[in-house]
């Protein structure tokens, strides 16, 4: 059986299922430098906007669903999908929402990031320069948006007020996937090759690794209210939480396989995109209650998103 993944150079397709199989991609991956508590109720379009700027009671799940180009919208208590009309992707990836119900997607096959308007009112490319397979996104308060762009190892930061471009200095990153800013405006790195998660301080007195044993291709990032940091543990089939004061735990799963992108919904929702079993499963913060979302032909979900309001692309 073949898969596609975002672990391959060109975005194509690589052996699937196995520990064997992850790590083959592992050593071809650094040896060619290549990458690679509450339930919400039915989302509505029109919701209001929550005052707090994380995700409404209404809010839909964005899905990039990497296998066949597209971003899907999924209820999160049942009900139909829906297509986003992005035009053009090619093995999407990262998201993130702002509080203008905009939605940026990394267009990872096609090196670049794209936005939608709210409501769906029209796709631009955000202006960047010299992306290599651009992952994982994250935007701050100040409306810059950071870019993991893969294949050149770096993060870069776009002012989506200017469109000035600049590079997170950082040091030693191979392959960077995931990112999550936390209040502070610290930004959190998953480095993907070398199965570590780092901590860039937004006051710029450096980068230190997060205390995490363990991690084998570590790839989405969620931060909750409380600094909580989820990080998916790709390579170990699994989700792993460093709390904020500290200690790493596993989150209760079932069943997954190549865990990639998470996202947290603010009610005690944690959402993880199950990369090779083609589905998403939200379970509790604290732990239990797994359930599968209904989805209709996802090919290896890949990032996951709320918008921070109620609004739609």
């Amino acid at each position: 059986m073949v898969r596609t993944t975002a672990r391959s150079e060109t975005m194509t397709s690589a052996p699937s299922k196995g520990r064997d199989t992850r790590r083959w991609v592992r050593r071809l991956v650094a040896a060619a430098g290549l990458v690679a508590m509450c339930t919400l109720p039915m989302a509505t379009a029109g919701a209001a906007p929550s005052r707090d700027g994380r995700p409404s009671a209404h809010a839909l799940l964005y899905v990039s669903d990497y296998g066949n180009n597209r971003v899907v919208a999924l209820p999160t208590q049942g009900g139909d999908q829906t297509p986003v009309p992005f035009e053009g992707l090619v093995r999407p990836t990262g998201m993130v929402g702002d509080v203008a119900g905009r939605l940026y997607v990394s267009d990872t096959g096609n090196n670049r990031v794209v936005v939608m308007a709210a409501h769906g009112s029209g796709q631009s490319t955000v202006p960047t320069d010299g992306l290599s397979r651009p992952l994982g996104l994250a935007l701050d308060r100040a409306r810059n948006l950071y870019v993991a762009d893969s294949f050149n190892d770096r993060i870069v930061k776009v002012s989506l007020a200017s469109g000035t471009q600049t590079t997170v200095p950082t040091t030693g990153l191979l392959h960077p996937w995931g990112l999550a800013l936390d209040a502070a405006g610290n930004l959190y790195v998953s480095d993907f090759v070398n199965d570590r998660v780092v901590r860039v301080a937004g006051d710029g007195s450096g980068q230190t690794t997060i205390p995490a044993v363990g991690l084998s291709q570590p790839t989405g990032l969620a931060l909750n209210a409380a600094g909580d940091l989820y990080i998916a543990d790709s390579g170990n089939n699994r989700v792993v939480k460093i709390a904020a004061g500290g200690g790493q735990s596993t989150v209760p799963t079932t069943g997954l396989s190549d865990p990639l992108g998470l996202a947290i919904d603010g009610c005690g929702g944690l959402y993880i995109a199950d990369g090779f079993n083609n589905r998403v499963v939200r379970v509790q913060e604290t732990g239990g209650g797994q359930i599968t979302l209904p989805a209709t032909g996802l090919n290896t979900p890949t990032g996951l998103a709320f918008l921070p309001t109620g609004t739609r692309p």
